[in-house]
């Protein structure tokens, strides 16, 4: 069984997704409707693929989020390690790349993932 903080880290993956996403349809507006407007279709130009991936994350980010969240409340398992490990990899290769962004977010929280 999986209690403490441990066990809302699924929930907080998914409401960091959830800003994410919010934020995205922010900061990214104009490409946004761009990609709607050329018709969904093909319809991510080159202008277009920054909008694009920053909102297929955040859903990304909502799914895993979602995943660990059932896993530990409603079976009452432990995310595997590969999970937490992958999440602080793909984090830390972001802070380094973009030192300005919510990746900070998700190393702390993939950390208490990893702990036992």
């Amino acid at each position: 069984m999986v209690s403490g903080i441990k066990r809302q880290m699924g929930f907080t993956l998914i409401i960091t997704g959830l800003l994410h996403t919010i934020v995205g349809l922010f900061l990214y507006a104009e490409p946004l409707q761009q990609i709607v407007a050329n018709g969904l279709w093909n319809g991510v130009g080159r202008e277009e693929v920054a909008a694009f991936w920053f909102m297929m994350f955040g859903f990304l980010l909502m799914l895993l989020g979602y995943m660990a969240d059932w896993l530990m409340k409603k079976k009452g398992m432990e995310t595997p390690a590969a999970f937490g490990w992958t999440i602080i990899g793909i984090c830390v290769v972001g802070a380094i790349a973009m030192p300005a962004s919510g990746f900070w977010l998700g190393i702390p929280q993939a950390a208490i993932l990893l702990r036992k």
